[in-house]
């Protein structure tokens, strides 16, 4: 009769459903009697409210164990199903001070980063995923005990449910549907106009403060009243065209606070440091509630919404209180800064460790100081049925050749994503990984320039002069190079591609290249380390077993797929 997702919410419920009805059966009587047979009975309705107590606890319990059985569901999902503006995450990369070894743009794209992130991010607030977005950002080149000391907080979230879940809870507090315009806030400084001289806010406060005094002379002061509540009411609404837009963050602050007083209570000693120090920057921003308390606040009761309305209109309380917390924030932006990252932090390496606990394997990663870089069975996290390789590279470049769709950009993104993983988030898609801290650069992608008017081959040669422009014998630095100079004939484009590749490995460069250049790899033998990938043409079509091989390619695929796909015999016969 019923559908069996009833039933169980019922029997979950039944507790809560028994008090609320004995809290109102018990106050009802108690008015009822109390009006037509003795005032004694009223004393039912003290018994009808600890009813209601006792039912507001059940619910709060029934509350924190639905919470608990969904964070307990998405931990180690394959991926969050959620909305995400990257324009909106990307915003405290943008703003922030950038680690000189941030990836750009480019390499962020030839890696699907978009794609990879949206796998990783299981965060709760909008300082969490923006955070996450600028740790993937800026690898570590010099500062690795930042890296290492973010796997023991992560490892910590791993091993200890009950600390997790605790974390989890309070920030789960932090409206995500609110806050993507508090890093504006906090690191854009945003220009906000001031209407009016400060000082007619503060007046025309005085002036209503001390406005029900005439009445005690004369109610026909009354009409003075009225026209401070007129003109304030104007000025409210003047400023508020302006402001409004900010409310959101303020709002958003507000939680922020609210939630790292939560978080400095706690008491774990894997997270001493990090709670420490966000108790320490709550010490100098804990004024900021008292301050915006009248800022932007909302409520569904409309006898609240219509009183909270009329009292900030009165005495300007939104307005001053706005221009206060501005005022606030410029003279302790850099405590709140730290603060929002450090609470950011602390979501987005949870989030880290719900995205180890996806995957299929994960290794930390060891640095060494000796050049080098070294995977073991690293595979693609983005791939539902990846094939690992593995691949050591030292003093000599290694150059990938093979067939159309055998596998070499795939496996040119494994290792660059590996390399960026390893310096941001301790967590390396590998049975191992071992290498020199390195900078990152790549021009894997492919694309024409519309707009600018740009070609393939001046899109290419403007990427890898990025790289050249970058690269020195000081860093070591990660270069990853998938057909270079495509869109131009194919003499000019070994010449150059034997000159720029030569170049590269003189100067302290790990090169990753693939090519379907086979001359390359005898023109560079004596740099370069050939690999490659094959495939075999079967029953099926063109069959790939992507693996790595050493050595160059022997086989070629264009002509057999365009046979496999059903062209002309005129056209694919190469007798």
């Amino acid at each position: 009769m019923f559908p069996d997702e009833l039933k169980r919410t019922i029997r979950k419920n039944l507790l809560l459903y028994f008090l609320l009805f004995l809290a109102a059966i018990t106050a009802y009587s108690g008015i009822l009697f109390g009006r037509s047979v003795s005032p004694a009975y009223l004393w039912l309705l003290l018994v009808g409210s600890f009813f209601g107590f006792l039912a507001y606890l059940e619910y709060r319990r029934l509350e924190k164990e639905k919470l608990l059985a969904r964070l307990r569901r998405e931990w180690g999902c394959s991926e969050l199903d959620k909305e995400r503006d990257f324009q909106e995450i990307s915003a405290l990369f943008e703003l922030a001070p950038r680690n000189p070894s941030a990836i750009d743009d480019r390499t962020w794209n030839d890696l699907n980063m978009d794609l990879v992130f949206s796998r990783m991010d299981r965060t709760f607030s909008w300082p969490g995923s923006q955070r996450l977005y600028q740790i993937l950002r800026s690898p570590e080149v010099e500062n690795l005990e930042t890296v290492q000391e973010r796997d023991a907080v992560i490892s910590a979230f791993e091993s200890d449910a009950k600390m997790r879940e605790s974390i989890q809870s309070i920030l789960s507090r932090m409206d995500g549907g609110i806050g993507s315009g508090l890093c504006h806030l906090l690191w854009g400084k945003p220009e906000v106009s001031v209407v009016h001289p400060l000082w007619l806010y503060r007046a025309m406060f005085v002036l209503a403060l001390l406005s029900p005094l005439l009445l005690a002379v004369s109610l026909r002061y009354v009409t003075v009243m009225l026209l401070i509540f007129q003109i304030n009411m104007y000025l409210h609404f003047k400023v508020q065209k302006q402001i409004r837009a900010y409310f959101e963050g303020v709002r958003a602050l507000r939680q922020l606070l609210a939630v790292s007083k939560k978080l400095a209570a706690l008491r774990y000693n894997a997270l001493d440091r990090r709670i420490s120090e966000i108790g320490t920057h709550l010490a100098t921003a804990r004024h900021f509630n008292r301050i915006v308390r009248f800022v932007g606040v909302e409520t569904t009761d409309p006898f609240m919404h219509m009183f909270q309305q009329y009292f900030t209109i009165l005495f300007l309380a939104e307005v001053r209180g706005f221009y206060r917390a501005l005022e606030f924030i410029e003279d302790n932006r850099g405590a709140i800064q730290d603060l929002f990252l450090s609470v950011g932090e602390l979501d987005a390496l949870q989030s880290v460790a719900s995205y180890r606990a996806s995957l299929k394997y994960y290794s930390v990663p060891r640095f060494v100081p000796e050049r080098g870089l070294q995977l073991r069975d690293a595979y693609h996290p983005l791939l539902a049925d990846p094939v690992p390789n593995s691949i050591t590279v030292k003093d000599r470049g290694i150059m990938v050749t093979g067939s159309n769709m055998s596998g070499k950009s795939t496996f040119l993104r494994t290792v660059g994503l590996n390399a960026l993983m390893a310096q941001t988030v301790a967590t390396c898609t590998a049975e191992a990984y071992q290498a020199s801290p390195v900078r990152l650069l790549t021009s894997i992608g492919r694309s024409d320039n519309v707009v600018e008017g740009k070609s393939y081959y001046l899109e290419e040669a403007l990427s890898v002069l990025r790289v050249i422009e970058v690269v020195d014998d000081g860093a070591a630095t990660l270069v990853i190079f998938d057909e270079l100079y495509r869109g131009t004939n194919s003499e000019e484009r070994i010449f150059a591609a034997q000159r720029v590749l030569e170049y590269l490995v003189r100067r302290n460069a790990l090169v990753f290249v693939a090519t379907h250049d086979l001359e390359l790899t005898g023109l560079l033998a004596d740099s370069y380390t050939s690999f490659h990938f094959s495939e075999r043409v079967g029953p099926l079509g063109l069959e790939f077993d992507y693996k790595l091989k050493e050595g160059p390619a022997t086989t070629r695929n264009a002509i057999a797929l365009l046979r496999y796909l059903g062209y002309p015999e005129e056209i694919t016969d190469q007798g």
